[in-house]
Parts: C-alpha cells; sequence; structure tokens
C-alpha cells in the first residue's frame, strides 16, 4: 500500500530528526510516529473508521516494530455448549473482567520470532498474553483454562475487535505505516495506542498516543437517553415494538391478504 502524498512530507521530517543508528542506539530516542487522525465520531450510519500510522525509525539491523492499539476494558461472559438429547444448549458461562474491548496489534514479523516469551509477556504484547480474570461470582468446573481463553480469542476475532498480524510495512529500513481498522462495533472510549521499536529482540524505544472514540449526533442523543434514563428507555423500546409488529400486521393484512 501507498503512504498517503500529504503525510510523506511529514514521515521525512520525522526521519530526518531521528539520530542516525549507532552503537549508543540504546541510550537514544530511535522512533517518531503518528496518526492521520485521533478523533472517530460514531453517528447513526457509522460503518467503521480506518486510520493510518505513520512514522520513522532509527535505521539499525535486525529491528523490528510493533504497533498496539487497545480499547477501553469490559465484561465479557463466554459460554461453554454441549449436545444434549440433540440439541446444542449451554452447560457453564464464565464472566470475565478487564477484558480489552479492542485490541490490534501490528508487527513487522510475527511476535513469536520478534521477542522472546518472557519480553512478550512483560509488555503484554499478543493475545495469548492478555490477563484472564473472572469475575468474583464466576467459576470454571469444566474443560481447561486454556480452552475458555481460546474460545475468548476466537468470539473476539469474529467480531473484528481483535486482531494479531504482521503488517507494519517499512520503506527503506526507515519509514513505516500501519492501518488501524475501527469497526462499527466499536465501544465509546478512549484507545491507546503503543508504538514499540526492538533492536535483535530487545525493546529500545517506545512511544503512546490516544485515539478518542466518540458518539455524536442523534446517536449521542439517544445514548444519552437510554444511560441516564433506562427505565423509561425500556418503556419506549417496549412499546415501540410493539407499535412496529402492529404496523406491520396491519399493513399484511390490509394490502397483501388474497
Amino acid at each position: 500500500m501507498r503512504m498517503r502524498p500529504t503525510l510523506l512530507p511529514l514521515a521525512l521530517l520525522a526521519m530526518l530528526c531521528l539520530p542516525s543508528a549507532v552503537p549508543s542506539i540504546y541510550a537514544q530516542q530511535t522512533l517518531v510516529a503518528d496518526l492521520d487522525k485521533r478523533q472517530v465520531s460514531i453517528t447513526t450510519d457509522f460503518t467503521g473508521a480506518d486510520l493510518l500510522l505513520f512514522g520513522a525509525h532509527a535505521q539499525s539491523a535486525d529491528s523490528d516494530l510493533v504497533i498496539l492499539v487497545e480499547g477501553p476494558t469490559s465484561q465479557v461472559a463466554i459460554r461453554r455448549k454441549e449436545r444434549v438429547g440433540g440439541i446444542w444448549v449451554n452447560t457453564e458461562t464464565a464472566t470475565l473482567v478487564d477484558v480489552p474491548s479492542f485490541y490490534q496489534i501490528s508487527s513487522t514479523r510475527p511476535l513469536a520470532v520478534l521477542a522472546d516469551r518472557d519480553t512478550l509477556a512483560e509488555l503484554r504484547l499478543g493475545m495469548a498474553q492478555l490477563p484472564f480474570r473472572l469475575a468474583a461470582h464466576s467459576a470454571i468446573s469444566e474443560g481447561h483454562i486454556n480452552d475458555w481463553r481460546a474460545a475468548l480469542i476466537r468470539n473476539m476475532e469474529a467480531k473484528g475487535l481483535w486482531n494479531e498480524d504482521a503488517n507494519v510495512n517499512v520503506r527503506e529500513n526507515v519509514l513505516f505505516h500501519s492501518n488501524i481498522r475501527l469497526p462499527a462495533n466499536v465501544l465509546p472510549g478512549e484507545y491507546g495506542v503503543r508504538i514499540l521499536h526492538f533492536h535483535e529482540g530487545v525493546l529500545v524505544d517506545e512511544t503512546k498516543s490516544r485515539i478518542s472514540v466518540a458518539k455524536s449526533g442523534l446517536s449521542a442523543d439517544i445514548y444519552s437517553f437510554a444511560h441516564q434514563n433506562s427505565v423509561f428507555y425500556g418503556i419506549f423500546a417496549v412499546v415501540f415494538a410493539v407499535a412496529a409488529g402492529w404496523l406491520a400486521a396491519w399493513v399484511s393484512v390490509r394490502f397483501f391478504r388474497r
């Protein structure tokens, strides 16, 4: 993918601001990066957003980049299903807390070959390194914990909320860019962005940024009303559903009966 022309001068300027890669690389700033936009508005017709992260890093052999975007935490329920009498039913439910509502991690190479397991665990890089914490009232009695973790990852990946790939593009061993895709079902809130520069598997520099995702327009009004007046919103939702069903039935009888 080509870097957007309007962003190329900024990336070139960033490259000029970086020190040359020399043996003292570990004591210098080796990385600069920025986003093409930091504000995302969720409207009633919101279908997702595509952002571009770009920058430059000090050229050196055996360098790698990792870009992590993490959304606000939430509570998630995962369920274990079994076939009972020919019907699939939920036999156990586990509720997890402090689960990132969005987690996209991109790198120049697969994480497993980029750094050792202890480094990845310390920096919390990769879906396998995310904490798996049960709510106080929740427990798991069936199956191995790793099976439940795998189910959580599958569910979040299927929703487009978690993603792990090696799609950071580097040009001339200095300039880099990566796409950040926020799907339509992202939660509003502050999204943390971490850009990490590794040299021979060791973290040598890190820079951070933020993306603000907020509802706006009619979508924001409905969201605010639903949270501030939950009882009235529930009553309205029920009345609206009944009215919509009655109207559909009346139209069907009035215009489509034979």
